[in-house]
């Protein structure tokens, strides 16, 4: 089809034509000036769409922030459940790709397509994210129908999943396709386009993750975020309709009544070069996976966290993206000047062979950077009172993901557009080759998180993974590169000889046992005391597929004292003295006030302290432990001391891998008594555990007259976030209690309904055990008025003290701030 981008090259080239037509007359130098000004005309096209892919980027970020964390509310956030919903959206990126890759677009002008579908992205994921939350709650008989068939409820939940990410995720990934093919963009050279494209839409990722997290979620709450999310997305449409209306080709200004794709496939696949770009989609995001979880052991697991290194890692593609552009400009201008001169196909077969050539030596150097930025990680900056970490130290996780994760980043985004351009010199149309070539990658990208997750981490470490990840990117240079690139003869064959030899001997001399000095920075801060004296040490670590586990233990007279667990860099459970007060009264509270309990629910592990305190109820026929990580069920083995005993070895207790919050929408059983001890509620992905919505579902799983105790820890905490979590527990268990314990660390109780008055006799009961009784002495709980001391507030005190205050909910997890805590208090 004839279009305007065509008319302008012949009446610029001063009517030369092809074919029949007489020899053109114009001397090379007119030609060359002719082409200069072309590509200068080309500019503003390719900044003005830049900018509104930017906008898109930023926007289609934060949907896609608020989508999977959404998504985990109502699906469940286990390991399996978030590999499930992360796959189901990247299916609808490929699916979108794919579209892209066998089609052609008929009657509508592609600006139009892409107003369409970016319009069709604000609306559905709005609606997502406004339905999500009523959808999970009309599922709910649905999961419990279904609870003992677990194979079938996490099939339905893929399924499901899938169908509500589809349409919108499918549009987003059709839009860079459709965009690039527009006539205003024909005219400029393709891989100088697709550079300038995709960096600027990864550019414009960066700032949707930064003030997603940083801003947006906190000031409007996820409703409003997604509001903000679809008027960003909008704005590109709009400004995509306004560039169509202003200039450009205007023979399809207006849609014709026809489906605008058409299926058209008439090219042979490159599957070389297709390959290339699965494979670096795959490893870039297994090296993501990778990063992210080696960064943990040097700072906190918090939201933004994430969004920093999340963005750092973008800014990397972005950045790389713009560079790409830049280059292929130039490579198109010198080739151009080739061409001009040297129309032979000696000189066509040179500029594959550096292309290839320049394909293997940009991922030979991703493949150096992978291993050196590891190997030079300034991880001996992070250094605080606590010996861990800081909230607040977003300057110091910044400047980690830059020295890991930037360096490879970048080449990653060199890589992809090099590669779209290589495709499109095979496959011809530009938004077939963006679509083929995005196909591939997405594939990849969707498949390396997963094998990272369940396969890498677990089975060989995230330093073995690092390394397999060099090796691969070298493995794929090889793969891209033809038998020319290799000649001495030619400067890119010296280049790419001389950076292999790099990455053997950066393999030959690689210090292996680095990965200790890692774990231990982690560790160190609990294993030596202020004098430097090591008083514990580790005897198990664990990768598992969400996090790393080290148990320490501390030894007196030779015989185990106590155990601290870390997962990261954190100390989240430990069974000392201290520790034991607080945890073993998470059980007995509720069991002095319901002391014929038989069915009793724990959420989360932790080092068994409580599940341990729990089995020793008199009644207690049922104890059902649930917990995210397979990891910390594992670690029950390892620990070891006067009057333990495993309490998964115990026939009550039955281990449950599984989100705590899932687990209590999607269980049709009922419990006499519900106890919390789930991490700090400032580390990433926990809040969803400490808001008005998930203490209702526990309220939920109780029976009448049941009770809940939950873990508050105020020295975690500012004052009016203990009161935003105080409040949404008190609208939840409107027959609400809290009690203090050791070191600041109050329980919060609920009991559903008015529950029953307790006799002075009963509670005696719990000391007149001898199992309970031992225990509670232990612990330094003598006498029942000990119990009684604890005692802290009602719930007409708890009205008072957090009249003003907004309770923490789904919609506003920032009311959690991540200002520091004060760590030096903090011991469990």
């Amino acid at each position: 089809m004839m279009n305007k981008s065509h008319t302008i090259h012949q009446s610029r080239a001063g009517g030369c034509s092809h074919g029949a037509a007489p020899p053109c007359s114009e001397s090379r130098d007119e030609r060359l000036d002719t082409a200069r000004q072309l590509q200068q005309d080309a500019h503003l096209p390719v900044a003005v769409v830049s900018a509104i892919l930017f906008l898109s980027g930023m926007g289609a970020l934060i949907f896609e922030t608020l989508w999977l964390r959404l998504s985990g509310l109502a699906f469940g956030n286990s390991v399996w459940a978030a590999a499930l919903i992360l796959s189901s959206f990247m299916a609808g990126l490929a699916l979108g790709n794919a579209i892209a890759a066998s089609s052609r677009i008929r009657g509508w002008r592609p600006l139009h397509l892409y107003a369409l579908l970016e319009v069709l992205v604000a609306l559905l994921g709005c609606t997502i994210v406004f339905g999500l939350p009523v959808l999970g709650e009309l599922l709910r008989p649905l999961w419990q129908m279904l609870w003992n068939y677990q194979p079938t409820l996490l099939g339905l939940r893929f399924v499901v999943s899938f169908l509500i990410l589809l349409m919108p995720t499918t549009a987003m990934g059709l839009t860079l396709p459709v965009l690039i093919e527009d006539p205003m963009l024909r005219q400029t050279n393709f891989g100088r386009a697709i550079g300038f494209l995709y960096g600027s839409n990864a550019l414009g990722a960066v700032a949707g993750a930064v003030l997603g997290e940083g801003y947006f979620v906190a000031a409007f709450g996820l409703r409003g975020t997604s509001l903000v999310a679809g008027l960003t997305v909008c704005l590109a449409a709009i400004a995509a309709l306004l560039v169509a209306r202003i200039g450009g080709d205007t023979s399809e200004s207006i849609p014709k009544s026809t489906f605008p794709l058409r299926l058209h496939v008439s090219y042979r696949l490159p599957w070389r070069l297709l390959f290339a770009s699965f494979g670096t989609g795959c490893v870039l995001l297994c090296l993501e996976v990778i990063w992210f979880r080696f960064l943990r052991l040097y700072v906190v697991s918090s939201p933004t966290a994430f969004a920093v290194m999340l963005a750092i890692v973008l800014a990397g593609i972005g950045l790389g993206g713009l560079l790409a552009g830049a280059i292929q400009g130039f490579n198109r201008r010198r080739t151009g000047d080739a061409r001009a001169s040297h129309k032979d196909a000696t000189s066509h077969k040179d500029a594959t062979t550096v292309r290839s050539g320049s394909l293997s030596v940009l991922l030979l150097l991703a493949a150096i950077a992978t291993l050196l930025s590891y190997l030079f990680f300034p991880g001996e900056i992070v250094k605080t009172p606590a010996g861990a970490f800081s909230l607040a130290s977003w300057h110091q996780i910044a400047l980690l993901s830059i020295a890991l994760m930037f360096p490879v980043a970048f080449f990653s985004g060199i890589l992809f557009p090099s590669i779209a351009a290589s495709v499109q010199g095979t496959v011809g149309d530009r938004m077939n080759s963006t679509g083929v070539t995005t196909l591939f990658n997405t594939t990849g990208a969707a498949i390396g998180p997963l094998f990272a997750s369940f396969v890498l981490l677990p089975g060989i470490g995230f330093q073995w993974s690092l390394v397999l990840c060099a090796v691969v990117y070298a493995l794929l240079s090889v793969l891209v590169s033809e038998r020319s690139s290799w000649s001495i003869r030619r400067p890119i064959g010296l280049i790419i000889i001389a950076l292999c030899a790099a990455v053997i001997l950066l393999l030959a001399i690689f210090p292996y046992d680095r990965a200790e000095s890692h774990f231990a920075h982690a560790s160190r801060p609990y294993e030596i005391d202020e004098h430097g004296n090591v008083l514990r040490h580790v005897v198990k670590r664990i990768e598992g597929t969400s996090d790393t586990y080290q148990l320490l233990r501390r030894d007196f007279f030779g015989e185990p004292y106590y155990y601290r667990l870390l997962t990261n860099g954190f100390s989240m459970s430990a069974t000392n003295p201290r520790n034991q007060r607080y945890m073993r009264l998470f059980a007995y509270l509720p069991l002095a006030l319901r002391p014929e309990a038989k069915d009793v629910l724990l959420i989360c592990y932790g080092c068994g302290v409580t599940a341990d305190a729990l089995l020793h109820g008199p009644n207690v026929k049922r104890l059902d432990i649930v917990d995210i990580s397979k990891e910390v069920f594992h670690l029950a083995d390892f620990y070891s001391g006067i009057n333990y005993s495993n309490p998964l070895r115990d026939p009550r207790g039955r281990a449950i891998v599984q989100d705590g919050r899932f687990f209590l929408q999607a269980s049709p059983q009922q419990y006499d008594i519900i106890t919390g001890e789930p991490p700090p509620p400032k580390v990433a992905g926990s809040v969803n555990l400490y808001t008005e919505e998930s203490f209702s579902l526990m309220k939920s799983r109780l029976k009448e007259g049941g009770v809940a105790t939950f873990w508050l820890p105020i020295n975690q905490l500012k004052v009016e976030e203990s009161k935003a979590i105080l409040r949404a527990f008190h609208n939840a268990f409107p027959n609400a209690l809290v009690w203090a314990s050791a070191d600041q660390q109050w329980i919060m109780m609920g009991i559903k309904g008015l529950g029953r008055s307790v006799s002075e006799e009963e509670v005696r009961r719990l000391w007149s055990e001898p199992a309970t009784g031992q225990d509670l002495r232990r612990i330094g709980v003598e006498v029942p008025q000990q119990l009684g001391a604890l005692f802290l507030m009602d719930g007409e005190e708890i009205d008072r003290i957090t009249r003003d205050v907004a309770p923490l909910t789904d919609n506003y997890p920032k009311r959690l701030t991540d200002e520091p805590w004060n760590e030096s208090a903090a011991d469990g």
